[in-house]
């Protein structure tokens, strides 16, 4: 068995009435409105091997497999302001 780490790191420009808050499960997740959003690892397959694949989670079996494997995920929010 071997271990793959994967590092996904993204940048959102939000509107200014979108915060971090505490859920009550003890999460730090993105608050919008009335909805809580927290980010998760979606794995995507194609089985073609062109440029122009066309990726998604359709595959549900290959999906749930990759997801299976997962051992941990750690999600950190850091909310800054652009002024």
């Amino acid at each position: 068995m071997k271990n793959l780490t994967i590092v996904i790191r993204a940048e959102l420009e939000v509107p200014d009435d979108w915060m971090l808050t505490e859920h009550a499960s003890g999460m730090h997740v993105l608050k919008i409105g009335d909805h809580f959003v927290d980010f998760d690892l979606t794995p995507l397959t194609t089985s073609v091997d062109t440029p122009d694949a066309e990726w998604s989670d359709r595959n549900a079996d290959l999906v749930d497999e990759v997801l299976e494997a997962v051992v941990g995920v750690d999600v950190e929010l850091d909310l800054a302001s652009s002024h």
